[in-house]
């Protein structure tokens, strides 16, 4: 338990003081200036995922070298280079391109290790890692989408922690994984201080790419096997992958530049319609903890079967989405 409350109270304390220290730093050199396609009004600093990922990666890396339960070397730097791939697209704007490219390159690499660990071979390996492959540069790239108003990315990423932390303690799943989790919901809880309800910076795309890349490297590290573990992850990530998914489908069904930015997204709606980002964020909030970890917790204790789990957690998001007419022009 001690070593719990440690490692909690060093991830928030880091997190919280370096953001500080980013928004003293890049306060007036990397700054998000607001468009009409934004969603905020006020030119604010951007940069703040450079905390998140610092602390997760530092502190990942101090339970490693002390051989408490922790992610391998190989995982740690990919997240590292993903991390980096972020810096580098909110200091230069990288080409679209670039930042697949290299999203690909890092995501093969770690779906490979999560697939070479469980012995799959022959086709079923290669058609298992093409999915994977093109599950996790997805997940990169929404939650990429969805950090689009003050502290939505950041809680959502709160809720997913807390929900498969628990998800997977019970079930005596991967402990590296849980620890991971941990970290990476309390770093992202000293964060959110600077992020919500008024943001004081972004996380910017260093944050969003990292956090996406993390829940989709444990998702399909701790799923590959399991049937209710993937639909786990599947409902705890709904909120997201519905928003994102089913936005880009109208974009691209409608003839619209998807590539560009806009906001049409069914949080960036509802912050619009509710006139208030904090509204908005916190409902967010509400589905997580009120609708779609009730459910995942009835799918695993076997009261519901994994399939209606998941036609219980989509059928309103996708429907929320219809009503909002997310993906078309306001």
């Amino acid at each position: 338990m001690n070593n719990w409350i440690v490692l909690c109270s060093l991830s928030f304390a880091l997190s919280f003081f370096l953001s500080r220290i980013i928004i003293r730093l890049l306060g007036k050199r990397l700054i998000d200036i607001p468009s009409d396609r934004s969603s905020h009004s006020l030119p604010t600093p951007r940069g703040g995922g450079i905390a998140i990922a610092t602390t997760i990666i530092l502190v990942s890396a101090g339970t490693e070298i002390y051989g408490s339960s922790a992610l391998p070397w190989t995982p740690l730097l990919l997240f590292t280079l993903m991390a980096i791939l972020g810096a580098l697209d909110d200091f230069m704007n990288l080409s679209v391109r670039v930042r697949l490219l290299i999203q690909f390159l890092l995501s093969l690499i770690a779906v490979i290790i999560c697939v070479r660990e469980l012995n799959f071979q022959g086709a079923d390996a290669i058609i298992l890692s093409g999915v994977c492959v093109i599950a996790l540069v997805w997940q990169c790239n929404l939650y990429n989408f969805m950090d689009g108003i003050n502290g939505i990315a950041t809680i959502q990423a709160i809720c997913v922690c807390v929900i498969m932390g628990i998800i997977l303690h019970q079930t005596n799943n991967d402990t590296a994984i849980v620890k991971l989790l941990v970290i990476t919901g309390m770093a992202c809880a000293g964060f959110l201080y600077w992020n919500f309800p008024s943001a004081r910076i972004f996380m910017g795309d260093t944050g969003s790419l990292f956090l996406g890349f993390i829940f989709g490297f444990a998702a399909i590290k701790t799923s590959i096997g399991s049937i209710d573990i993937a639909a786990a992850w599947l409902i705890s990530m709904a909120v997201f992958i519905v928003d994102a998914s089913y936005t880009l489908s109208i974009r691209l069904l409608s003839g619209q530049k998807f590539y560009l930015p806009h906001r049409s997204h069914s949080y960036q709606k509802l912050a619009l319609t509710l006139n208030s980002h904090t509204k908005a964020t916190s409902l967010v909030c509400l589905v997580n903890m009120s609708w779609l970890f009730p459910i995942t917790l009835l799918m695993i204790k076997g009261i519901l079967n994994p399939i209606v789990a998941l036609i219980l957690a989509y059928t309103p998001l996708i429907v929320i989405a219809i009503k909002l007419k997310a993906g078309r022009p306001s």
